[in-house]
C-alpha cells in the first residue's frame, strides 16, 4: 500500500466496516505495533483515550473503499516523548545491572570457589551431592545474570536448536515447589514430536519461568488455589506456546499496556513492570510474538509463537575429554583483587606445589613490587578502586613491558564496551567471574609454559 507511505502524518486506512485496511509507517510507530500488526484491528482501539491520550480526535477523509484517518503530529510527538522517557528509564536501569552483575559475580566466585575447594577433598555421598548443587546452581545463577546484562545492553546471545517441551518440562520443574506452596496446580500438554527452534536457551528459560511466575502471582493475589496451563502445538508453520492461569484475568484495556516498560496490572502495584518488556524484546530478538489471548471464561492466557526451525535439534553428544593439565609449579605468582574472597580463593587455588604468592589489595602497592620483582604469573581484577586493571596494565607497558604477556584478568563484565574494546586491543587473556578452578588453573598454566623471554622478563637494572 505504497500510497498510504506517502502521507506525512500518521495514517490508517479503514474499510466499511471499521476495520484497519492498512496503515502507514508513521501510524506503526505512533501505536508501537507494525503496519501488518494493525491490519484488521477495529477503530475503537485506535482512537480510545486510554492509549492516545486526551488529544483531538483524528482527521477523517473520505478514500475509496473506506475511510481515511489522519492522526495529529502532536500525537506522535507525545508517544515519542514518552518513549524517550522509557529508554531514559531503561538507560539508568542498565547501568544498575551492570553494577548488581559485577557484584552478584564476586559473591558467585567466593560461594563457586569454596564449592569446588570442598568437592576436592573426600566427603560422604550426601554431602558431596549437596555440594555439587551449590556449583551447579551458583553456575546457573551466573549464566542468568550474564544474560540480564547482555539484555541490558542489547547483546545477542548464542543460538541453537532448542526442543521446547524439554525446557519448558525444566522451567515447569524449577517452579513446581513455588506452585505447591500456593497450591496452585500446573498441567503440561507437550506434544513429544514438535519441531526445534533456534533459540538462546538461557534467555528463553527466562522468558518461560516469568510467565509462570506470572500466573502464579496473579492466582495467589487473588485467591488461595489455581490451575496453571502449559500448551504446546504447531498452528501455520508457528509453534505456539500458551501459558494459562485461572486468576483474575487481564481487562481488555490493558492487554497492551503490560508489555509496556514500568507498568504493572497489579492492584498492589507491586514488580517492577519490566518482567513482560523483557520478555517481549527477547522474543522479538528471536523472531517470536508474544500476545495476550482474550478468553470468554475466568483467567488470563499469554501466547507465544516461533516460526519453525528446519534444523534438527542435535542429539547429545559426549564432550571430548580435556587434556590434563599442567600444574603450575615453583612459580612466583602476584594476585591482585580488592575482593578478599577472591584473593583467598585464587591464593588456594595455587598453594602448594613450590609455588611463592603474594596478594594485593591494590592496585597502586602492586604496581611497584611488580616492576622491580621477577614475576611468573598475574592475576588481576579489571574493576576495582584506584588503579585498575587496564591502568595497571598501561603502567607496566611502560615500565616492564615484557611482563604483559604474564598477565591473567579476571572480570565479572565482560560484555562492558570498553573493557572489550581493551582486551581486543592487548589481547590479554581474560578469564569471566564466577571462576571455577579448572579454567583458572589451565589457564594460568599456558601462560606461564608460554615462551618468552626469561632474561629480558626478570632482568631489572641489569640484575636479575
Amino acid at each position: 500500500m505504497g500510497w498510504i507511505d506517502s502521507i506525512p502524518l500518521p495514517a490508517v486506512h479503514l474499510d466499511a466496516r471499521g476495520r484497519v485496511r492498512g496503515a502507514n509507517r508513521r501510524a506503526a510507530r505512533l501505536f508501537e505495533r507494525s503496519a501488518r500488526d494493525l491490519v484488521g484491528a477495529r477503530r475503537e482501539a485506535l482512537t480510545k483515550a486510554g492509549r492516545l491520550g486526551a488529544a483531538a480526535p483524528p482527521c477523517e477523509v473520505p478514500v475509496t473503499r473506506g475511510t481515511l484517518l489522519l492522526f495529529s503530529e502532536a500525537r506522535l510527538v507525545d508517544r515519542l516523548q514518552e518513549q524517550v522517557y522509557h529508554l531514559s528509564r531503561l538507560a539508568s536501569a542498565g547501568r544498575l545491572v551492570a553494577v548488581v552483575v559485577h557484584e552478584i559475580n564476586n559473591a558467585l566466585s567466593g560461594i563457586l570457589g569454596y564449592a569446588q575447594f570442598l568437592l576436592a577433598q573426600p566427603a560422604p555421598t550426601e554431602t558431596r551431592r549437596d555440594l555439587e548443587r551449590i556449583r551447579d546452581e551458583a553456575l546457573r545463577t551466573a549464566r542468568v545474570a550474564q544474560n540480564l546484562l547482555r539484555f541490558s545492553r542489547g547483546g545477542r546471545g548464542e543460538r541453537a536448536p532448542i526442543h521446547l517441551p524439554e525446557l519448558l518440562a525444566r522451567c515447569a520443574e524449577l517452579k513446581r515447589r513455588d506452585f505447591a506452596l500456593h497450591s496452585i496446580k500446573l498441567e503440561m500438554d507437550l506434544g513429544p514430536a514438535l519441531p526445534p527452534v533456534l533459540a538462546d536457551e538461557a534467555l528463553l528459560s527466562q522468558v518461560f519461568i516469568n510467565l509462570l511466575t506470572n500466573a502464579q502471582q496473579s492466582i495467589h493475589g487473588a485467591r488461595d488455589r489455581g490451575v496453571v496451563r502449559v500448551r504446546a502445538r504447531v498452528a501455520r508453520r508457528r509453534l505456539v506456546i500458551d501459558v494459562e492461569d485461572d486468576g483474575p484475568g487481564i481487562p481488555a484495556a490493558l492487554r497492551e499496556r503490560v508489555f509496556e516498560p514500568f507498568f504493572t496490572a497489579r492492584e498492589d502495584g507491586s514488580g517492577t513492570g519490566l518482567g513482560l518488556t523483557l520478555c517481549r524484546e527477547i522474543l522479538r530478538d528471536h523472531a517470536a510474538d508474544i500476545g495476550v489471548v482474550p478468553r470468554r471464561r475466568r483467567g488470563a492466557c499469554l501466547r507465544v509463537s516461533f516460526p519453525v526451525s528446519r534444523i534438527p535439534a542435535p542429539r547429545v553428544a559426549r564432550r571430548p575429554q580435556a587434556p590434563p593439565i599442567a600444574a603450575v609449579a615453583d612459580r612466583r605468582i602476584v594476585v591482585v583483587e580488592d575482593e578478599a574472597s577472591l584473593r583467598d580463593i585464587v591464593s588456594r587455588a595455587f598453594a602448594g606445589r613450590g609455588n611463592h604468592i603474594i596478594t594485593f589489595e591494590r592496585g597502586e602497592d602492586a604496581l611497584p613490587f611488580l616492576v622491580a620483582e621477577p614475576v611468573d604469573l598475574v592475576v588481576s581484577d579489571i574493576h576495582r578502586p584506584g588503579l585498575d586493571g587496564v591502568k595497571l596494565y598501561e603502567q607496566l607497558a611502560l615500565e616492564r613491558p615484557a611482563l604483559l604477556r604474564r598477565i591473567l584478568f579476571i572480570t565479572g563484565d565482560a560484555l562492558d564496551d570498553e573493557i572489550a574494546r581493551f582486551l581486543t586491543r592487548s589481547q590479554a587473556r581474560v578469564l569471566r567471574k564466577p571462576l571455577r578452578i579448572d579454567e583458572l588453573e589451565r589457564a594460568a598454566s599456558a601462560i606461564v609454559q608460554r615462551a618468552t623471554g626469561q632474561g629480558e622478563l626478570f632482568r631489572v637494572n641489569g640484575v636479575r
